[in-house]
């Protein structure tokens, strides 16, 4: 229906276009025509009546000067060639006037009479002068008479002239009044058309639209109203209204699920017993659980996350790292009612499968260890006391076992100097053990204070190799320092404590060495940060199930050969950690396994 709408409307629009076209063309035409018709005629009476005065003219100047010499008492008869000539033309002209409607009667009788006069003379010319002036007289008068009567009949002419020009004027304005009117009919019809498409097509898109808007808004309540029966727009209405029901629909299912999904992470987050804050990308809180609104509400701090925590979001955030430590060490201290607390955060950002919609952030989670670094301290405190307190008597132990086994006093037999040297070695390991125990304790502690200077890392090597030349040739086993590919900058390190882990690394490396083993000892630049600095011996290497502990305090390999307590590997990453260094196990390679240091440059 609608296209037939659009077709009618089109069509009507052309023929009015061609109906006003067309009437207009025509109307011009024919008003032209006329006014050339009555122009053209109008010009030709005063043509021809202009041509009496010059027929006339001709002929009494050709015959006239005939009649004026010396009267002869039997003058030859004229030529009559001039006088038939002009005569016809005379005629021609009148028949013209007559044609045209013109009053031409007296004129036509004073042509006759002049022709009647000139038909006299020429036949029978004056014999006297009373003859002649006759003729002069009678000619000249008819003359007068002719130009008189030819003048009036062409002022009539003009006079009809300029009224055809006034009827042309005229003519024009009612042609341009009927065009107009026409144009304004047109314009009308055209407005009808207009506005009849206008409802019919286009305020039924306009409110589809409207109706578009309201759907994107999330108003789903909205129907149009269905058009007429034959519009087709009442297809596309039905659809529509179909797709907001159906939007609806969903919008529904998903407030449900949306619904669901929250109670379900708020359950979650109920469920931790840490605090847990939720935030946008911008930083802003989204959600958090009741530990976290206990805590802030603790610390004065409602709504927002407290100051020590937001400044270490602020680095990850510019950092674009996650911050997830489980050194206990590395807690953050909060004072809750004259209370110690220690919270260690974890911060780390995510982002859902749609980063476009902005599903991103920041989730921070404070793990109360407050408990775990109380047991720590207290197992630190009592590690340092026994320590202490065995290491004293030791010391007097010791000194016994040395006087006897100097046997200044009374000799031994052998029997009892091969026990008092057995309990002398067993007081020197035990004696090791407290003083390892002791650097743990003071590690834990954070008390190991740390003198950090340039350092040549080969010097350090060296100095390990040769305090352990004897253990490694008392075993067969070689130590061998690379030499570096180039110069070398200096480590900012505390030359004991490197010293310490070096010495570590090494004595390792002989003891699991086979014996003959090479052990090598390599240094070489790792970044712009660093150096590194590899021990690489040849053993059996450690277990796989193993490598994910062995810097853990007190660990030992299952099967391990050889004595220890189990120190030595965590003193060293607690010192490494205290340099801001690293320390770790390389994947073995080649039969070979690499422990490496990684020492900040000065």
């Amino acid at each position: 229906m609608l296209r037939f709408r659009l077709f009618f409307g089109l069509l009507t629009l052309i023929i009015l276009l061609w109906g006003v076209g067309a009437a207009a063309l025509l109307l011009m035409r024919d008003s032209n025509k006329r006014f050339d018709k009555r122009l053209a005629s109008d010009y030709m009476i005063v043509s021809t009546a202009n041509g009496f005065r010059t027929i006339t003219s001709t002929l009494n100047s050709t015959y006239i000067p005939l009649f004026t010499g010396p009267v002869q008492a039997a003058p030859d008869l004229p030529d009559r060639t001039v006088y038939d000539t002009y005569s016809a033309e005379l005629s021609a002209r009148l028949q013209i006037l007559h044609e045209s409607e013109m009053k031409e009667e007296a004129l036509s009788r004073a042509v006759a009479a002049y022709k009647e006069t000139y038909e006299r003379i020429l036949t029978n010319p004056p014999r006297d002068h009373e003859g002649k002036d006759r003729i002069l007289f009678s000619i000249s008068n008819q003359t007068q008479r002719i130009t008189d009567l030819a003048d009036s009949i062409a002022k009539m002419a003009e006079t009809k002239l300029l009224s055809t020009g006034r009827e042309a004027k005229e003519t024009a304005t009612q042609n341009y009044l009927f065009v107009s009117t026409l144009v304004l009919l047109g314009t009308a019809i055209a407005f009808i058309i207009y506005f009849q498409l206008m409802r019919h097509l286009v305020d039924p898109v306009s409110r589809l639209q409207l109706s578009i808007d309201e759907i994107r808004k999330g108003n789903f309540e909205l129907n149009l109203p269905e058009p007429g029966q034959g519009s087709e727009f009442r297809s596309v209405v039905t659809a529509f209204n179909d797709m907001a029901a159906e939007l609806k629909q969903r919008r529904s299912v998903m407030d449900d699920h949306l619904m669901r999904t929250n109670l379900v992470n708020r359950a979650i987050l109920e469920a931790i017993p840490s605090p847990v804050f939720v935030l946008g990308d911008d930083t802003n809180i989204v959600q958090i659980n009741p530990a976290a609104e206990e805590l802030t509400e603790d610390l004065g701090v409602s709504g927002r996350l407290p100051l020590k925590i937001q400044r270490i979001l602020d680095e990850c955030r510019k950092t674009g790292t996650h911050l997830l430590p489980e050194d206990p060490r590395e807690a953050l201290l909060f004072r809750i009612h004259e209370e110690e607390f220690y919270y260690l955060p974890r911060i780390f950002r995510f982002v859902s499968e749609d980063d476009d919609k902005g599903g991103c952030g920041w989730a921070v989670l404070l793990h109360n260890v407050s408990r775990i670094r109380w047991l720590d301290d207290m197992k630190t405190n009592l590690l340092s006391t026994v320590s202490h307190e065995i290491k004293t008597p030791l010391t007097g132990i010791r000194m016994v076992l040395h006087l006897l086994l100097e046997e200044s006093g009374k000799s031994l037999n052998a029997m009892q100097h091969k026990m008092v040297e057995s309990a002398n070695e067993d007081c020197e390991r035990l004696l090791v053990t407290l003083n390892t125990l002791l650097d743990l304790s003071r590690a834990e502690g954070g008390t190991t204070q740390l003198s950090r200077v340039p350092v040549p890392m080969r010097e350090t090597m060296e100095r390990s190799v040769r305090l352990y030349h004897g253990a490694a040739s008392a075993k067969g086993c070689l130590i061998e320092v690379e030499p570096p590919e180039s110069t070398l900058p200096d480590a900012l390190a505390d030359p004991i404590r490197l010293d310490e882990v070096m010495n570590n690394l090494v004595s390792n490396a002989i003891k699991h060495s086979p014996p003959g083993g090479t052990i090598t000892l390599r240094c070489a630049k790792q970044g712009a940060e660093f150096l590194r600095v590899s021990v690489i011996d040849r053993g059996p290497g450690v277990p796989e199930a193993s490598q994910g502990r062995i810097f853990e305090r007190f660990f030992r390999a299952p099967g391990q050969p050889h004595e220890g307590v189990g120190l030595g590997l965590f003193i060293s990453r607690e010192i490494m950690r205290a340099h801001e260094g690293r320390i770790g196990l390389m994947e073995r390679a080649g039969n070979q396994t690499e422990f490496y240091l990684d020492v900040p440059i000065a």
